[in-house]
C-alpha cells in the first residue's frame, strides 16, 4: 500500500493526537497545529473549558488506544491512574440504596472481564500526548492558531495560520472540539453548513479534587443520581492519581450546583446521599473549583454533503455528546480508528485522498449512533430536555426496560448490555435475533 505525502491536524488535544497516530500508518509526514502552548506534564488545555470535571475513557475507547499505543494502559498505572472493572467498581447510590447499574436494577456486583482506568483528563491526555510524540513521522507545532484553511478548485489544500504561515497539505482534519470554525470556512467559500440536530440538556458542573480521606473505603467511581424526570441533580466522585479524588456536582434545567464553598458544601448537603458532603467537609480541597454548563449535544451532519474532499471534521468537531455519560474520548477514538479503516481500503485499491471524507462521514454517522442514542434516551426521560427524539426513542425505551429486568436474571444479556455501553458493541447487537423475538414477547 503506497502513502500519502502530508496529512495536517488543527488541534492536539486528545481527538487530534489519536487522529494523528491514525494517519501516521498512511502519510510521511503528519503535522498538528496546536494553538496552545503544552507543557511536558499532565494539564488541562486551556481551549478545554471542561478539562477539569468528569472524564471516563471507556473499554471500546481503551481498546482502541490499546491498540494504537501497546502499552498504553500500563503507562496510565505506572502514573498513578486506577484500574477498575466495570460491573465492581463502580456504584450507584440512589434514593433506595446503592447499585451497580445506571437503572438501579443490579443490586449485587458483577464482573464481565472489561476493565477501565480512572486518571483526571490531563494525565490521559498526556500519556497519548508522550506516545504519539514518539513517533517519527509525526510533528507537534504548539502555539499554532489556524485562521482558515486554502481551498484550491473545490478542495482543502492545506491551512493558513495566524501568523500568515501557509502549510500545504493533502489533507486536513479538523480535531478542534466543540469550538470548531469548520461551518464559517465552508460558509465563505460557499458551501452550505452542515445540518445539526442538537438535544437541549442545559447541565451545569462544580467540580473540585480534594486528598482521599482516611475514612474513605468506597469504589473507584461513584454515582450519586436518582431516577428521572424527579432527580435532576447529581454527584460524583472519583478516585484519581496522586491520591485524589474528583467531586463533582452537577445539576440540570437552571438548578445549578454552586462554585463557591459554602454553596458547595450546601448542594452536596441537598443530595440524597451524604458521600459528596462529607468529602467536602472533611477532606483537603486541592483546587479551586472549577464551574462549566453544557447547554445542548451537537451531531452535525456532514454526511448529507455538500462534503468537501480532503477535510475531515473529527471528535467534538463532528459530534459533541453530554458529558455526563463519558463518551467523548471514547467515540473519538473509534472515529479516529474508522478514519483508518477508510484510509487503508481506498489506498489499498490504489486511489489517492479523494472520496475519502465522502465515506467517512458516511460510516461516521453510523458509528455515532451508538452513543448518540443511548444518551438521548436518558436525556429525554426529562421532559425539560430541548430537541429532536432520534426515531423510535419511545419504542426503544419500553425495549430497553425489558432488556434490564432481564439483565438481572441473564448473564450473557447483562454482558452484552455493558459491551453496548461501553462501546464495544453497536446498539445494533441488542436488536439481534434471537433476543429481539424474546424482547418482543414480552412487551
Amino acid at each position: 500500500m503506497h502513502k500519502l505525502g502530508h496529512a495536517l491536524v488543527i488541534g492536539g488535544s486528545i481527538a487530534g493526537l489519536i487522529t494523528a497516530r491514525v494517519l501516521s500508518e498512511f502519510f510521511e509526514q503528519v503535522t498538528i497545529l496546536e494553538r496552545d502552548e503544552i507543557e511536558d506534564r499532565p494539564v488541562i488545555h486551556k481551549s478545554v473549558p471542561q478539562g477539569n470535571h468528569l472524564h471516563g475513557l471507556l473499554n471500546g475507547g481503551q481498546q482502541v488506544l490499546s491498540a494504537l499505543y501497546p502499552g498504553f494502559t500500563d503507562d496510565l498505572r505506572s502514573l498513578g491512574a486506577n484500574r477498575i472493572m466495570f460491573g465492581r467498581d463502580v456504584a450507584w447510590y440512589f434514593p433506595d440504596g446503592k447499585a451497580y447499574s445506571p437503572t438501579g436494577s443490579l443490586r449485587e456486583p458483577f464482573d464481565v472481564g472489561l476493565d477501565g482506568h480512572c486518571a483526571s483528563r490531563g494525565l490521559i491526555e498526556y500519556v497519548i500526548r508522550r506516545r504519539t510524540q514518539k513517533v517519527p513521522v509525526i510533528r507537534i507545532e504548539t502555539g499554532k492558531a489556524v485562521r482558515e484553511p486554502i481551498f484550491r478548485e473545490g478542495v482543502v489544500r492545506g491551512v493558513r495560520c495566524d501568523d500568515g504561515r501557509s502549510v500545504e497539505a493533502e489533507m486536513v482534519v479538523d480535531a478542534t472540539g466543540r469550538a470548531s470554525r469548520a461551518s464559517q470556512w465552508l460558509a465563505a467559500v460557499g458551501c452550505a453548513e452542515p445540518r445539526q440536530t442538537t438535544i437541549g440538556v442545559d447541565t451545569a458542573y462544580s467540580t473540585a479534587n480534594f486528598r482521599v480521606p482516611d475514612w474513605y473505603d468506597g469504589e473507584s467511581l461513584v454515582f450519586i443520581s436518582g431516577p428521572a424526570p424527579t432527580h435532576t441533580r447529581r454527584g460524583y466522585v472519583i478516585r484519581l492519581e496522586n491520591r485524589s479524588l474528583l467531586v463533582s456536582l452537577i445539576g440540570r434545567f437552571g438548578d445549578y450546583p454552586p462554585t463557591d464553598r459554602e454553596g458547595f458544601l450546601g448542594f452536596a448537603r441537598e443530595l440524597h446521599c451524604d458521600l459528596t458532603w462529607r468529602i467536602i467537609k472533611d477532606g483537603e480541597q486541592l483546587t479551586p473549583i472549577a464551574h462549566h454548563r453544557f447547554p445542548a449535544s451537537v451531531q452535525r451532519h456532514y454526511e448529507e454533503g455538500p462534503i468537501l474532499d480532503r477535510f475531515i471534521a473529527i471528535g467534538d468537531a463532528l459530534c459533541t455528546f453530554n458529558p455526563i455519560y463519558a463518551q467523548g474520548m471514547s467515540a473519538a477514538a473509534r472515529q479516529a480508528k474508522l478514519l483508518g479503516e477508510v484510509l487503508s481500503e481506498h489506498l489499498s485499491q490504489g486511489g489517492g485522498p479523494d472520496g475519502i471524507a465522502a465515506d467517512f462521514y458516511s460510516k461516521a454517522e453510523e458509528l455515532n449512533r451508538t452513543p448518540w442514542n443511548l444518551a438521548a434516551g436518558f436525556d429525554f426521560s426529562f421532559p425539560q430536555t430541548r430537541g429532536e427524539r432520534p426515531p423510535g426513542t419511545e419504542e426503544r425505551a419500553r425495549y430497553f426496560a425489558i432488556l434490564d429486568r432481564l439483565q438481572t436474571e441473564d448473564p450473557e444479556i447483562r454482558r452484552l448490555m455493558t459491551e453496548v455501553f461501553q462501546l464495544v458493541r453497536p446498539l445494533s447487537a441488542l436488536f439481534e435475533e434471537p433476543l429481539h423475538s424474546r424482547v418482543l414477547g414480552l412487551i
